[in-house]
């Protein structure tokens, strides 16, 4: 049984109903370390630091002191006996060094996305002022470093040729002078210069990013723009911290969920060649990677497998958002994103890669019902979509229905019975994060799940032979998280 923390430190990320920003404990993770990460802005530790040897410079790799010579070489043995004692180790390393080496790849990429958004921060404060703050979110924060968008994974162009994947990268401006976003008491009229997407835009330009776009009239206005020395997309939004509690939310479960990140990482490598991974762009808008890890937590609830870190909470975090900030009179929407701090006693057993993915493709392909059912992760986790369009009719439009955890919009009071019987007296608008997904890419989704499940359980297939880089995956560790024990008593 989760019994919910009352102890509460703060956190300038999320606001807590307050006009000062306080600190609230939340995210399985302690308020310095939180701190530290947003004044550093550094994305993970992936990997110790160890020394590394320069040519040249054998002294430096076995720690000997700089201005020494090193110890002359012995001949080696000639006999078979010695042979066979040196080939041995050299096998017995070679899998330790392609891990480390992917480790050192990994550590790598997000050191280069730390460069990325220290420049981005650089050019907005000397433009802008001091009171914003760059920071990331989305996968990068909730894998921990350890995902699909690294170059330990290539990835083929349309030559053939295997490069390294660029990725991307999600960031939100924070607004220091505004905790809670956009509450009643924000006159939207009078927001300062950064909050113009053309303006930011132009910033961004001026500072050598290239292709950069504005996107002002968006449910959450962003720019889109790519930085000519990764290589690597960016979006960047101004103020929306609903996305980084998200992202904190998503990062709990995986700290409890041994094997989760993994699997996520094998949907994508499998997702992506079959375009079921395109959110934006391209000729079909399919399913977004934050909408697949909806679906894999509400799947993995519905088995038991996974817990609720929202159930049975009091609101204590809240945060405005805006919708259609261009029109006359924007709609302001009050956000609860409250959810209970994770111990090293909430943490599940090890999933079992092979299984869960094959239970995965079976669940999508053959059993849910995307006519009939939703996946909710907070109230469901899957629930009647018929109860939810009495909640919101604009959701019966849509073919497939994955609701947003923090987006609840309470409009006006009212007298609806659901089918199960139970009476409800509040009107909701909720958040469909797969409202873009069309019949023609649901049917594909649905073809490639069951596909997969029929060369897994009847064609007997490895897991190998139906995901491109599967095997890279056992390369690969997911980062170690020590988790806070829970209090006594």
């Amino acid at each position: 049984m989760y019994r919910a923390s009352r102890t509460s430190l703060t956190l300038p990320l999320i606001a807590v109903g307050r006009t000062t920003p306080t600190l609230c404990r939340i995210h399985g993770t302690s308020s310095a370390v939180i701190e530290k990460h947003l004044k550093t802005r550094r994305l993970i530790d992936v990997t110790p630091k160890t020394k590394r040897s320069k040519p040249g410079h054998p002294a430096l790799a076995t720690g000997k002191v700089r201005g020494r010579k090193p110890p002359t070489s012995r001949p080696p043995e000639t006999s078979k006996t010695s042979a066979h004692a040196t080939r041995l180790p050299a096998k017995k390393l070679s899998h330790v060094d392609k891990t480390s080496q992917t480790s050192r790849t990994i550590a790598s990429c997000s050191r280069l996305r730390e460069t990325v958004i220290g420049r981005v921060s650089s050019v907005l404060r000397k433009r802008f002022g001091s009171a914003y703050e760059v920071v990331p979110f989305g996968s990068t924060i909730y894998m921990r470093g350890f995902d699909v968008d690294q170059r330990s994974f290539p990835k083929q162009d349309t030559t053939g040729i295997k490069n390294p994947s660029k990725g991307d990268l999600d960031l939100v401006v924070l607004d220091k002078d505004r905790p809670l976003g956009f509450s009643p008491d924000i006159d939207i009229k009078k927001l300062p210069a950064i909050y113009n997407m053309w303006r930011l835009a132009n910033t961004l330009s001026r500072a050598g990013f290239t292709n950069v776009q504005p996107v002002p009239f968006a449910s959450v206005p962003i720019v889109k723009f790519r930085d000519p020395q990764t290589q690597l997309s960016l979006d960047v939004n101004i103020n929306n911290r609903l996305g980084l509690a998200n992202s904190y939310l998503l990062r709990s479960y995986c700290d409890i969920l041994p094997g989760l990140r993994t699997a996520l990482v094998a949907i994508k490598l499998w997702a992506r060649p079959l375009g079921l991974n395109t959110p934006s762009g391209g000729s079909m808008t399919t399913f977004s990677t934050y909408a697949l890890t909806l679906m894999t937590l509400g799947w993995l609830q519905s088995k038991e497998l996974a817990p609720n870190l929202q159930s049975g909470l009091e609101t204590r975090e809240t945060f405005w958002i805006c919708r259609s900030m261009q029109v006359k009179n924007p709609s302001r929407i009050q956000c609860d994103m409250t959810f209970r701090e994770v111990t090293s006693s909430d943490r599940y057993p090890q999933l079992s890669l092979d299984d869960t993915l094959a239970d995965w493709f079976h669940f999508w392909g053959y059993i849910f019902d995307f006519e009939q059912q939703a996946v909710d992760i907070k109230e469901g986790p899957i629930r009647n979509r018929n109860d939810l369009a009495v909640l919101d009719p604009k959701l019966s439009e849509h073919q497939v229905c994955v609701i947003d955890p923090f987006f609840r919009l309470k409009v006006h009071p009212c007298a609806l019975r659901l089918s199960s019987g139970a009476c409800l007296t509040t009107f909701l608008v909720l958040q469909n994060v797969t409202n873009g997904v069309g019949s023609v890419a649901l049917q594909k989704f649905r073809d490639e799940c069951r596909r997969a499940s029929d060369e897994i359980r009847i064609n007997k297939l490895s897991m190998a032979q139906i995901i491109d880089g599967y095997e890279a995956l056992g390369r690969l560790r997911e980062p170690k998280v020590d988790l806070r024990r829970p209090r006594q008593g």
